[in-house]
């Protein structure tokens, strides 16, 4: 597949802001349970859409090692 330069930037920013989601994605919060006594279970957000973001990430890297053309 060949791609622009153009295309190339775009990509790179993309990339980032993946990286950005994921770094706050990536945290453990709390879900409260309910019942008689109140607890907390542990949850990580990201792992819920892990699968989702390496598709994307597989997807923009193969972009990226793809062929250049002149813009």
């Amino acid at each position: 597949m060949k791609i622009s330069n153009e295309a190339s930037v775009e990509l790179k920013k993309v990339r980032a802001a993946m990286d950005d989601a994921y770094d706050k994605l990536n945290t453990t919060l709390y879900k409260k349970n309910l019942g008689a006594k109140v607890s907390y279970s542990a949850v990580n957000p990201f792992d819920i859409i892990q699968e989702n973001f390496e598709f994307i990430s597989k997807i923009i890297r193969d972009l990226q090692d793809s062929e250049k053309v002149e813009d």
